[in-house]
This record gives C-alpha cells, structure tokens and sequence, in this order.
C-alpha cells in the first residue's frame, strides 16, 4: 500500500538522513609540527580507502615527492593537500615517506611516514603548525631585510656593469682581449665535490686576463628546492673571498634537478700560460649558508 506524503513525514526523513550522513562523516586526526629533527608523523593508509591531508596552509605543489609514487593508485596534490590511496596493502614496518615544502612560515618542510597497520586507518589527517612568537617573526624578519639588502646591493652592482649579450658587448666590455679565454674541464673535482643532497655532474670553466668563471652542473637529490645565491673561492694555503657573482639557469633548483650555475671570480691581471692553472676550492650556498656545495680542486 502506498504512503500518503505528509509535510512532517517528509522532514522526519530530512533530519533521520542528515544525522546519519553526520555520524559517518569522519572527524579526522590532527597532527601537531613541531619543527623538531627527525620529526616524521605516521600516517595509517590501506587499500580501497582514500586518505586525505589537510596541511593547514599552502604547500609547494612542485616540491611534493612520495616514496614508492607507481604503488598508489591514487595520489592528487592540492594547493593545500595531499589525497591519496595505495593500490596494495604495505608490508609488516613498511614505510613510505611523503615530503611536504610550505610556501612560508615555520616549519617550512615536514615529512610524513605511510604505513600500514591492521585495523587502523587515516580517512582525514589535519595538519598544523604551532604560530609562530614575536620574537621568532623578528628575527626571521631581521634575515630577510638582511638578505634583500645584500641582493639589492648586488642587483646595483649587476646593473652598472656593461650588458654581456653576445660576443661584441664581451669585447667592449673589455673581458676579453686579443690574449683571448681558455677553457678546462675539472673532473677530478667533481669527483671530490662534496654538498650532501647537492652532487656535481659536471664541472668546467673559462679563464681570461682578469677574471675565471667556474661552470657546475648541479644535482639536487633532495627533498626541497635549492636556490643559489653566494659562492666563495679559497686558494691553497689562503683566506676564502667573496666570488664576483653567481648566476643560474633556474632557482631554486627543484628536488630531481639538474641545473648549470655559474661563478664569476675577479682574478689578478695576468698572463696567459697562467690561466686555469691556480687550485682554488668553490664553494656555492643558498641565502643563510645552510646547504652548500664544496668542489675541491678547481683552477682558476
């Protein structure tokens, strides 16, 4: 027999689905960063369930890398998310590791650790960071005023400097005279080059009457962008000294990337039999010196 419809039959069955449609809504787990070394939250993932993170503000999409990326069947990075689904379940203690780089604020990076474990499964993880105290957003504060000063002094210095486009701009800029350049391979020292996450693949370099520029093509194996900012050359026996400039065919260099940085460094006049032949270590770092590049054995 049919139901006659009635008003209050129709919002009883409203208010039964929404509270059922609650209740199945998972509440999800948060997840405190602390910014502590060797901080890896575990998350719980399984077959046939999509796990969602939230991490509490906007990420680096590009920077993000997963362990293991051909074992998810599902594996979609947000502006501020990451969802995922393995498409097998992990073995007993396996774990994957999923790196994270924030676009600002503190920690910057954060790594995950994906697990499995029977019975127990992550549907929502809420990512978040602690705020940040005024004294910690002084001082970050004070080093970025520093950096930007430092870049800026160097951008007036750039631009005073004759533009180098092509070969006659080089003449007249008087870089290269009728003693003309030489060039140099330096695979010993990149064998030797040392820079943790930071490998050399290549390494060569030009020499003229004043000056030697030193070309690395620099591996990023990391699990966060490197940008290039400064470099130093040290002689055998001899105090470190600013290089002239540093220029790059991209930065930050991402996690996987392979990119040609170049350090231009003022040398004493001479002459040619001399060029490339004086052992120099180069050293190139990001803005605060925290990740470097050391290629020993270089001549300049």
């Amino acid at each position: 027999m049919l139901r006659p419809f009635s008003p209050s039959f129709a919002l009883a069955s409203l208010l039964v689905g929404l509270t059922v449609a609650a209740q199945a809504a998972p509440a999800g787990r948060s997840v405190v960063l602390t910014g502590k070394a060797g901080e890896s939250p575990l998350i719980y993932v399984a077959p046939g369930t999509v796990t969602v993170i939230l991490l509490g503000a906007e990420i680096q999409r590009e920077s993000v890398q997963v362990e293991g990326r051909a074992r998810f069947a599902i594996f979609e990075v947000s502006d501020a998310g990451v969802t995922l689904s393995p498409a097998v379940a992990f073995g007993t203690g396996e774990r994957l590791a999923l790196r994270v780089t924030y676009r600002e604020g503190s920690p910057a990076s954060a790594v995950f650790l994906l697990t499995g474990q029977p019975g127990a499964v992550d549907g929502l993880v809420k990512v978040s960071r602690p705020q940040q105290t005024f004294e910690a957003c002084r001082v970050e504060l004070s080093a970025t005023r520093e950096r930007c000063e430092a870049q800026a002094k160097e951008l007036e210095a750039l631009k005073a400097r004759p533009a180098v486009l092509n070969p006659a701009a080089v003449a007249l800029a008087g870089l290269v005279d009728k003693q003309g350049m030489r060039g140099k391979h330096f695979e010993q020292g990149c064998y030797y080059g040392r820079g943790g996450e930071l490998r050399p693949v290549m390494c060569w370099g030009l020499g003229g009457t004043t000056w030697s520029v030193v070309v690395l093509e620099v591996s990023n194996t990391g699990g966060e962008p490197w940008a290039p900012e400064w470099a130093d050359v040290t002689p055998e026996g001899g105090e470190p000294r600013r290089a002239r400039a540093v220029l790059s065919g991209q930065a930050p260099i991402p996690p996987g990337g392979v990119v040609s940085v170049a350090v231009e460094v003022e040398m004493p006049a001479r002459e040619p039999e001399v060029w490339l032949r004086a052992p120099h270590t180069v050293r190139v770092c990001n803005g605060d010196g925290s990740r470097c590049l050391s290629v020993p054995q270089v001549t300049l």
